[in-house]
C-alpha cells in the first residue's frame, strides 16, 4: 500500500487507523513548516516514532541529555566511538556503561510519546506511508496503533486547557507552599488532573524558582503532556506560580540549509566586535551618582555574548543541515570569529522549534 496527501484531506487519525486495520510495516512521514516527523509501524503496530535525524540515533542523545540520562561530554564520546565503528548508538552507550537497556528503552518510549504528541497538534502537512522492512531490537516497545490513537486524540482534546492556564513553558515556575503545604492539598490536584500522588510531587519537588517548566519537564521524564498537565493543576490550586520569562532563546530558521550562511557571518562578526568592545570597558565605580548601574553594564554584555551564541547556532544549522545536538559542537564555528565562545554560562537542548538556549542563573 502507498499513501500520500494532505492532513486537512486525511487526517492524522484516519490514517492510524488505516494502517492498523490492514496491518501494514513501513515508515509513516509527515511533513510540516520543513520539520518532519516519522512512525515507524510493525504489523499495524507503532515501534517507534522521532523526527527526522541527519544522523542514526541524533534525537535519541539529545533527547538523553535533556531529560538528564546524558551529559554533553559523554554523548560526544560516544558519537565519536559510533562514527569510528558504525555502531548504533545505543549499543556504543551499553558498551561504555553510560546507560543500561532500561534507560535506553524508556528514552526511547518517551521520543515516541512527545513526536505522536506533537503530530496529532498538527492539523496541516504532507504525509506518506512507504512499506518498507523495519529493523528491531530488545530496546523497542511496540505498542497497538488502536491504544496509540486513543491516548494521543485524548491528548489533543485536554491540550487546549492546558495551555489556557500554562501559556509558556518557557516561563520559570516557583512554589507557594513548602512540601507539607502541597501535602495537604494534593488531593484536590489529584481529583482535578486524574493524576497520580507520586507525578504530582515530582513535578512539585522539581519547582525550585529557577528552572523553567519546560526544564521541570524535561527532568521529571513524564513526557510534555503529562507534566504539563501536572503544572497547570499546580498552578490553578495556587501551589506554584509564574515568576518570569526566562527563556534567551528559541530559534527555528525557516531557510533551508543549501543557502549561504551570509547574515549569520554578518551578525557574528558585528556581535564578536560588539562583544570585544563591551569586555574592554571599565567596571563602572560604585558610586551612587553614577549614570549607568553595574548591573546594566553587565547585562549588555551578557546580551551580546547570548547573541553571538544565536548567531554561531545559526550558522552551524546553515553549514551542517540543522543545530548542533550540543554547544560543544560549535567548536568548528568558533575558529571563524573574533572572540572565543563562552558557553559555560548556558544550558542548550534541543526542541520541537529549533532549539531553547537559556543562561544560567548566578
Amino acid at each position: 500500500m502507498s499513501l500520500q496527501g494532505v492532513l486537512t484531506d486525511f487526517g492524522v487519525a484516519d490514517i492510524f487507523q488505516l494502517i492498523s486495520q490492514q496491518q501494514k510495516t513501513g515508515i509513516l512521514s509527515v511533513e510540516r513548516h520543513e520539520r518532519t516527523l516519522e512512525i515507524h509501524f510493525v504489523e499495524g503496530g507503532v515501534l517507534r516514532a522521532l523526527p527526522a535525524e541527519s544522523r542514526p540515533d541524533s534525537e535519541l542523545g539529545a533527547l538523553m541529555i535533556r531529560i538528564g540520562l546524558l551529559s554533553d561530554s559523554d554523548l560526544a564520546a560516544a558519537v565519536r566511538d559510533q562514527d569510528g565503528t558504525r555502531t548504533p548508538l545505543a549499543a556504543v552507550l551499553v558498551s561504555r556503561k553510560l546507560a543500561n537497556r532500561v534507560v535506553i528503552s524508556t528514552s526511547r518510549r518517551l521520543l515516541t510519546d512527545e513526536t505522536i504528541f506533537e503530530l496529532f497538534l498538527w492539523d496541516a502537512g504532507r504525509f506518506s506511508f512507504r512499506p518498507c522492512k523495519i529493523e528491531s531490537s530488545d530496546m523497542d516497545s511496540p505498542v497497538g496503533a488502536e491504544m496509540v490513537l486513543l491516548d494521543a486524540l485524548r491528548m489533543r482534546d485536554e491540550w487546549a486547557q492546558i495551555e489556557d492556564v500554562l501559556r509558556d513553558l518557557n516561563v520559570i515556575v516557583k512554589a507557594q507552599v513548602d512540601i507539607e503545604g502541597f501535602r495537604t492539598r494534593r488531593a484536590s490536584v489529584e481529583a482535578a488532573t486524574g493524576m497520580q500522588s507520586r507525578d504530582l510531587e515530582k513535578i512539585f519537588m522539581l519547582v525550585d524558582g529557577h528552572l523553567s517548566a519546560r526544564r521541570v519537564i524535561d527532568l521529571s521524564r513524564m513526557g510534555t503532556f503529562q507534566g504539563s498537565r501536572a503544572l497547570a493543576g499546580l498552578l490553578r490550586e495556587g501551589l506554584i506560580s509564574v515568576a518570569r520569562l526566562w527563556s534567551v532563546g528559541n530559534r527555528y530558521s525557516s531557510r533551508g540549509p543549501h543557502r549561504r550562511p551570509l547574515l549569520a557571518w554578518g551578525i557574528m562578526a558585528g556581535c564578536a566586535v560588539l562583544a570585544g568592545v563591551l569586555l574592554e570597558l571599565p567596571s563602572p565605580r560604585a558610586l551612587t551618582d553614577y549614570p549607568i548601574p553595574e548591573d546594566a553594564v553587565k547585562e549588555v554584555r551578557a546580551a551580546a555574548i547570548t547573541e553571538r551564541l544565536r548567531a554561531a547556532l545559526e550558522t552551524h544549522r546553515w553549514a551542517h543541515g540543522g543545530y548542533p545536538d550540543t554547544l560543544e559542537k560549535l567548536a568548528g564555528v568558533q575558529g571563524t570569529v573574533l572572540a572565543p565562545l563562552s558557553v559555560d554560562r548556558y544550558s542548550y537542548f534541543r526542541s520541537r522549534e529549533g532549539y531553547i538556549l537559556q543562561r544560567k542563573l548566578p
